[in-house]
């Protein structure tokens, strides 16, 4: 009875994902008839701070329950307008800023370090150089360049991108890599990983909140919500249902490392998404880092060192085929 089981929870599945394509289908096809809809609908009249007078606050329910284009299309509202370019005619206010920075900025010292302590102006300059690479812009777009220690709109939220690097390589990569050696690849998450050369890094492929791929009570609609998920994460890594499960069990999800791996990055993204990036913002998804490879092409030295690296896996066959690594006896 028990060998059965793969094969029913298989066919379930996919009727279950073609309920919901058809459904997908239909609204798409109603959709089509309308004219474009507002990019996400709000909760509330007011619009976040900070953010465009023509932008509506996105609804943090509508967020959190799915990401798409809608969500993509704001995302790019807000960063045009709130972390664009630094615009460089514009008086600046000392009022707003920190102690640490001088009404009177003086080349080549350093003022206003509050993340990349321990640098000389020389090595900070390579920090700086590897986040203009990997947005693909140039000083002015963060910077004030009659004082590069002020503190604009944009470089405050580089500055958070940076401590969202160093957070997530260390609360999460690097565990990660130490419960499972034989997974593991070198490097850490930084600026290229998810921008390659560019601002704004996008939506791809759905995905749905942590709690629903956990709680094991689904409805219906629930359940398409997990098929779904599971779509994207296929389609983000490059591979299909068995690169996670054991076709012959997909329920105790217990057989390969790689689906207990894929829990965590889940979480990891629920994470960055709600504690990192801006409230009207939910843009990180499985691909934004993947981008249809089994594991990031984009990696740097450590979640402070911007330097750019080589991934490599420390054992690449284990990535082709969990299965037979786990069926010849080796350790996960």
């Amino acid at each position: 009875m028990r060998k059965l089981l793969g094969p029913l929870v298989i066919a379930l599945t996919l009727v279950v994902a073609s309920v919901v394509q058809g459904l997908f289908g239909t609204g798409a096809r109603a959709q089509s008839a309308k004219p474009p809809a507002p990019a996400v609908v709000a909760q509330s009249d007011a619009p976040a701070a900070g953010a465009p007078a023509d932008a509506q606050p996105a609804s943090e329910g509508n967020n959190a329950a799915q990401l798409g284009t809608e969500n993509d299309l704001f995302a790019e509202r807000i960063y045009k307008h709130v972390y664009g370019p630094t615009d460089q005619s514009k008086p600046l206010d000392f009022s707003t800023q920190p102690a640490s920075v001088p009404h009177t900025y003086v080349p080549g010292k350093l003022y206003n370090v509050q993340v990349l302590k321990g640098y000389t102006y020389a090595t900070l300059l390579g920090q700086m150089a590897a986040y203009t690479s990997a947005l693909g812009v140039q000083c002015t777009y963060c910077h004030n360049t009659t004082n590069y220690a002020y503190d604009t709109p944009t470089k405050k939220i580089a500055r958070t991108m940076q401590i969202m690097s160093n957070g997530v390589t260390t609360a999460w990569i690097e565990p990660v890599k130490k419960a499972y050696p034989n997974y593991a690849v070198t490097g850490a998450v930084g600026c290229v990983t998810c921008h390659r050369g560019q601002v704004n890094i996008g939506v791809h492929y759905n995905v749905v909140p942590v709690q629903y791929l956990l709680n094991h009570n689904k409805s219906t609609k629930q359940a398409g919500s997990v098929v779904n998920s599971m779509y994207s994460a296929a389609r983000s890594l490059g591979v299909n249902c068995l690169f996670c499960h054991n076709s012959a069990d997909f329920v105790t999800l217990q057989y390969y490392p790689t689906n207990q791996i894929a829990q965590r990055m889940w979480a990891m993204v629920d994470d960055i998404n709600h504690k990192y990036l801006p409230a009207d913002i939910k843009a990180v998804t499985c691909y934004t880092c993947h981008q249809g490879n089994q594991w990031p092409t984009a990696l740097v030295e450590a979640g402070l060192n911007q330097s750019p690296v080589q991934p490599i896996a420390a054992h690449p066959e284990v990535h082709l085929n969990p299965g037979a690594h786990l069926a010849s006896g080796a350790a996960p």
